[in-house]
């Protein structure tokens, strides 16, 4: 009986500490994730610009993947750049198209 005991204890504190977790975890939200990649700002220890295409060289922060509406800052004479549509990868490069000079 208390072998028994012990074991539906160690049951139910299992589930206990699942169930915590699932709590605490945010949901994934395909719309959101998106969402957080638009309006991001990358300063670049190197940037091209082409009009309208802006590539960027060392980057942070290290995004991956799609990008809208995002800004590219060169760190050497910080001139800014407005991007519509980009992707990024990670701190090696950002890519920019539609992109036009910010004014300050």
């Amino acid at each position: 009986m208390p072998c028994r005991a012990v074991a539906l204890s160690a049951i139910l504190a299992a589930a206990l500490g699942a169930a915590a977790l699932l709590l605490t975890t945010p949901p994934a939200d395909p719309a959101r994730a998106s969402a957080e990649r638009a309006g991001e700002m990358f300063v670049c220890e190197q940037v091209e610009s082409r009009y309208p295409q802006v590539f960027g060289r060392k980057c942070n922060p290290g995004q991956w993947g799609r990008l809208s509406d995002f800004t590219v800052i060169d760190r050497r004479n910080d001139n800014t750049y407005h991007c519509r549509t980009g992707w990024a990868e990670g701190s090696l490069w950002a890519n920019g198209q539609d992109c036009r000079p910010r004014r300050g």
